[in-house]
């Protein structure tokens, strides 16, 4: 049994997700239906950063500071300076013609400057695809089109697996990466939850995936071979998405839709750094 007590860290952010963690205790997250991204420094204080003017939803940190943002209605991967400058990275496909971005909700940093974006649109009912976007060119990839609103994504500690979370049907997929990640493997399912729909998903160190499961409100935590280990009380029924951090990378951050609010708890063991959203 893994026992956790959530605490608040902030509150009044409406709809928050999309959390990341800077090696100082700042988290940075989304606040999707105002459009605004947000930081709230290590005493709670929850201070605007840009009004994105379109519907941002998840945040990841790169080694200078500069946030890195996927953003809904703006369909588009951004750039956000320490400052709250606001630039678009990449906003279509490749090809001929480019196709624009269906409305990306979350991403995760991989090897060599790749990013793997989740692009499932707004309509939970239309097909999304993933894509593989280079930081320094900005040229972008379909990996994958017709996964079921592709949500929460990340990869495993050994750089090996792409892990996507199918929200529409209550399923965690996984995706071997080729040739850095211009190729994937056949989609495997790697865990089907019983009426949970997957949100934003992490890895402890231990291998396990932790899932946030929007509306049934738990925390699922999955063994490394995809067999589900415990349901947690997320601290709320509205849990989006979550995320380590803290100076031994122990602290476990939920957003939670109820609450408005940005929660904390003490993980029994550290998450893993690899391929974290956080520093």
């Amino acid at each position: 049994m893994i026992d956790v007590t959530w605490q608040t860290v902030a509150s009044g952010i409406v709809s928050p997700e999309g959390p990341a963690v800077d090696r100082d205790g700042n988290i940075f997250l989304v606040s999707r239906w105002t459009g605004k991204v947000v930081q709230v420094t290590a005493a709670g204080e929850v201070h605007e950063l840009v009004d994105t003017g379109g519907k941002p939803q998840s945040i990841a940190l790169v080694p200078s500071g500069e946030l890195l943002l996927a953003d809904a209605k703006n369909h588009s991967l951004q750039r956000i300076t320490r400052q709250g400058e606001l630039s678009t990275i990449a906003n279509t496909v490749d090809g001929d013609p480019p196709e624009e971005f269906l409305g990306p909700n979350d991403l995760v940093i991989g090897d060599d400057k790749v990013v793997y974006l989740t692009d499932p649109g707004l309509d939970m009912e239309s097909p999304g695809q993933i894509l593989r976007i280079e930081l320094d060119s900005g040229a972008v990839t379909r990996l994958v089109h017709g996964v079921a609103f592709p949500n929460g994504i990340t990869i495993s500690g050994d750089g090996r697996w792409l892990y996507v979370a199918e929200s529409v049907t209550c399923r965690v997929l996984r995706l071997e990466l080729f040739d850095g990640g211009r190729r994937l493997g056949p989609v495997e399912v790697f865990i089907e939850l019983d009426g949970h729909l997957p949100d934003g998903i992490a890895f402890d160190a231990e291998g396990r995936l932790l899932i946030a499961c929007c509306g049934a409100g738990v925390l699922d935590v999955v063994s490394p071979d995809g067999q589900l280990v415990a349901s947690i009380p997320a601290g709320g029924p509205g849990c989006t998405n979550c995320v380590f951090g803290g100076d031994d990378f122990q602290t476990l951050y939920m957003t939670e839709d109820e609450q408005q609010a940005l929660l904390k708890t003490r993980w029994p063991v550290p998450g893993q750094r690899a391929y974290s959203r956080s520093l």
